[in-house]
């Protein structure tokens, strides 16, 4: 007759229990790696809306994920170009100078052909030896023909010489006092330089005229600037 003796279970775990516990803490594991896994896959499809790389450091080390970065706005160049006025200089006022021009010399009263007026007191002017001529064109812009040729004489009454470095004879003809054209190639001669106290000297002057407008000639000397000219007029040989 066998005797069964009774089981102490006091004596420590069976191997039953032992392997019951190490499925317990697989499953512990497992569950702990899948959540760290769907933690993960929600950081990168967060990153992935926001156009940056996930950081899956971050994501392992913390469950929750990081914050949404704020963009910065950027400034947008304008389609429509701005214009900067350009300030421009006002026209200076124009000074007195400037705004006064020098006027005309004024004319004498004319004289007859065959008297003597001075342009300024001591210089006298006269017009002497007027005579039809056919003049010949040899300058430029001249025209030949019908002329006439005249002298004009000065006379220096001054203590001093008088230039006649700048004095001018001009001749303007009929009704409209047409100014003519002068043939300096046709016998004339101009005014030399000077004229000593006391002296006379004269020029040759040669001007085309149409022998039908010598009822009225005047003959123009212009003896210095800034002094009225000396005017000679009346009719003239065809």
């Amino acid at each position: 007759m066998s005797v069964h003796q009774p089981v102490d279970n006091s004596a420590g775990p069976t191997a039953g229990d032992e392997s019951t516990k190490r499925r317990r803490v697989w499953w512990i594991v497992a569950s702990a790696a899948l959540a760290v896994l769907i933690v993960v896959l929600v950081v990168a499809g967060v990153a992935a809306s926001n156009g940056t790389a996930p950081n899956l450091a971050g994501a392992s080390a913390s469950a929750s994920p990081s914050p949404r970065p704020t963009a910065t706005p950027t400034a947008v160049p304008s389609s429509t170009p701005s214009f900067t006025p350009i300030p421009t200089a006002a026209a200076p006022a124009p000074t007195e100078a400037a705004a006064a021009e020098p006027a005309p010399p004024a004319a004498q009263a004319p004289v007859p052909l065959t008297e003597s007026a001075a342009a300024v007191p001591g210089v006298v002017f006269s017009v002497g030896a007027l005579s039809a001529v056919d003049g010949v064109a040899r300058g430029p812009g001249e025209v030949g023909g019908p002329s006439l040729r005249f002298t004009v004489t000065v006379r220096n009454d001054t203590p001093d010489t008088v230039s006649l470095a700048s004095t001018v004879v001009n001749l303007f003809f009929g009704a409209e006092q047409s100014p003519a054209t002068e043939l300096t190639a046709s016998g004339g001669a101009p005014f030399p330089e000077s004229v000593a106290p006391g002296a006379t000297q004269q020029g040759i002057f040669v001007f085309a005229v149409p022998s039908d407008q010598r009822d009225q000639v005047r003959i123009a000397v212009d003896y210095s600037v800034g002094v009225p000219i000396v005017l000679f007029e009346g009719a003239a040989p065809r």
